[in-house]
């Protein structure tokens, strides 16, 4: 039997992040990014952003002299790392932590849901040193690894 099966049949979810060793928490140093709200046509495309370098990153693709205020929406011109080119206009959400989904530093980039967009902001995002794509449900694992995981979860 696996090792996360077999800590599931003898302890309650929520529990579980406190058997794992520190150095997992501790360890993680990526900034990961993942287009959120599902491939496919749509108005609007959210783009989640999690890590140590995600305010440098907010900083740059948003133009900002200072940080926005946390957990409010902000129209700002969204630029491309290396080249200012204007990519889109959107909504950029500032999430600080450890009040934030992962407990990490968190942005939400609310775009244009159009294919060349998407792609042009997600291009940009990996142009960052130390980004990364995340595989699926990393950020769901950081939540949990830094001690947000909800009791209120009845599958894994």
């Amino acid at each position: 039997m696996p090792f996360f099966l077999s800590l599931l049949r003898r302890h309650h979810p929520c529990q579980l992040y406190k058997l794992l060793p520190l150095r997992t928490i501790t360890t993680v140093k990526d900034t990961i990014y993942s287009l959120s709200s599902g491939k496919g046509k749509c108005g609007v495309a959210v783009i989640r952003v999690s890590g140590p370098s995600t305010k440098d990153i907010m900083m740059k693709m948003g133009a900002f002299t200072c940080p926005p205020k946390p957990r409010t929406a902000t129209l700002r011109t969204i630029l491309d790392n290396k080249s200012k080119e204007r990519l889109d206009s959107g909504l950029i959400l500032w999430f600080p932590s450890p009040q934030s989904f992962t407990g990490e530093d968190c942005l939400e980039l609310h775009v244009h849901g159009g294919v060349a967009v998407v792609s042009a902001v997600l291009t940009s995002l990996g142009k960052f040193p130390s980004t990364r794509q995340a595989e699926p449900g990393e950020f769901t694992k950081r939540s949990f690894l830094n001690g947000g995981g909800s009791c209120r979860c009845h599958t894994f």
